[in-house]
């Protein structure tokens, strides 16, 4: 996302209380240019009497708090603590280069990854990414959840935990797990790699439709016991029927694969009866669609088309640079926040956003200013 233009204020303009009494009751960033030191810059939920306290003096005699040093400030509306936190971002990446995740107190979310790149693959949580990385799924807001999520995962399947590079051979000591049968034991050539790799590839699938895929499997299979009479059976599949569907409520419904980590994030803008868009395509936030519904009874076509032609547009070319578990830490931040002030909608692919929920909700808010 590019850092959007700011507004400027003159510190010894003759007019500078004027100036911001003139400001909207909003919330914003704001950024001092010091002679001699990087700009410092803050967010305040009431912007004109976080400056007016800053800047003008309380009396006639009483000097201002910083008024004499500083030479310029930029300042930025927000409407949303989503706006708020992408654009601190992006200030503090450029003042800050070498300390802002810090700076921000940003902390990375945490991922379960199949390592694909194994010969023998096994999940893992990762907090770290690179472009490079597959199978990834997240991010988790905490590293307790994402650690549940991959055990309720590793008790419906037999993939290795052990997190050593195996050189399979009969005489392998093997471990508890395998023990247990709950591992498939490839240390021990058990199986084939071609076997375990038919094991990792039900993981993957379990993971990529949070169990969707075999829950199904298991429902037909149930219906066929039952119908059968083979009542014991039907059991059996019954109960792993419910470990499958307690490991999928474990996991949040915005968390997929981060490849195909897309959605739309709606808040309130600066302004009575405008807001944005927030695209996130593959992880990546992208730059934010307005949306104006001030002058609604002049609409030229119906709000369900200008949304679809808005994000089209805005959509042609994505951008994906920057690092994207940053970019997913922001997301987290906002979305697992008590404070979060927008709504998110996933989709796969544009054509499956679910526009009729956009709209309904955009309408919800709209009436509510």
């Amino acid at each position: 996302m590019k850092l959007p233009d700011p507004f400027t204020l003159s510190p010894r303009a003759p007019d500078l209380a004027e100036a911001i009494h003139a400001l909207p009751e909003s919330s914003g960033i704001y950024a001092f240019s010091v002679r001699g030191h990087p700009p410092h810059f803050s967010w305040s939920i009431n912007l004109k009497r976080r400056l007016k306290r800053l800047l003008v003096p309380s009396t006639v005699n009483a000097p201002p708090l910083l008024r004499d040093s500083v030479e310029l400030v930029n300042f930025w509306l927000t409407g949303s603590r989503l706006e708020i936190s992408l654009v601190m971002y992006e200030l503090a990446k450029r003042y800050n280069p070498s300390g802002y995740l810090q700076q921000l107190r940003l902390r990375l979310p945490w991922f379960v990854s199949l390592s694909a790149a194994d010969a023998f693959p096994r999940l893992e949580l990762k907090n770290r990414i690179s472009r490079k990385s597959t199978a990834v799924f997240g991010p988790f807001s905490s590293r307790d959840l994402a650690q549940r999520y991959e055990q309720e995962v590793l008790g419906l399947f037999q993939l290795r935990r052990c997190t050593e590079v195996l050189e399979p051979h009969p005489t392998h000591p093997g471990c508890i797990y395998g023990e247990m049968n709950q591992c498939l034991r490839p240390c021990q050539c058990a199986v084939t790699s071609e076997e375990y790799h038919g094991e990792s590839g039900r993981v993957l699938d379990f993971l990529a439709t949070n169990g969707q895929s075999s829950a199904t499997s298991l429902s037909v299979a149930r219906q066929k016991a039952s119908s059968e009479m083979d009542f014991e059976l039907a059991a059996q599949i019954h109960k792993r029927l419910e470990r499958v569907n307690a490991a999928a409520a474990s996991r949040d419904r915005a968390i997929t694969s981060i490849d195909e980590f897309n959605g739309v994030a709606l808040t309130p803008a600066c302004g009575y009866r405008q807001f944005r868009l927030w695209p996130v395509i593959a992880g990546y936030w992208q730059d934010p669609v307005p949306v104006d519904l001030s002058g609604e009874e002049s609409r030229a076509m119906s709000l369900d088309r200008e949304l679809r032609e808005l994000l089209e547009t805005s959509l042609r070319s994505v951008q994906s640079e920057g690092r994207r578990v940053e970019h997913l830490a922001l997301f987290s931040r906002w979305y697992y926040s008590s404070w979060r002030d927008g709504q998110w909608f996933p989709f796969r692919a544009l054509d499956h956003l679910n526009y009729r929920k956009l709209v309904r909700e955009l309408s919800k808010m709209a009436t509510a200013m």
